[in-house]
């Protein structure tokens, strides 16, 4: 079933999709909008040349987010590291019984 929404709802429900913290599918779901319809609607939002985010100059800083992404994998290895060594020492203490 093909639903027909009005221009102004779609444009409102990328704003908030843009602007809001819930994942696009969270917020498909609570609008009642097919997800990749709504996606869709993304996409074609964020490839106008006319785009909000454009003329605000709002661009994301791709340095930092890579920056950040790069620490969070820091991160995550240590993690790992300190699971392995308490799995250790576990074993460990549970062969002195």
């Amino acid at each position: 079933m093909n639903k027909k929404y009005d221009p102004k709802f779609k444009q409102e429900a990328v704003n908030l999709a843009l602007n809001n913290e819930q994942t696009y599918r969270q917020t498909a779901n609570d609008l009642g909008i097919n997800y990749k319809t709504f996606c869709n609607w993304i996409y074609q939002t964020m490839n106008k040349p006319t785009h909000q985010a454009i003329k605000s100059n709002k661009k994301p800083d791709y340095q930092e987010l890579e920056r950040q992404n790069e620490a969070m994998k820091k991160e995550l290895e240590l993690r790992k590291k300190e699971i392995e060594i308490l799995k250790k020492a576990a074993q460990y203490f549970a062969s002195l019984k």
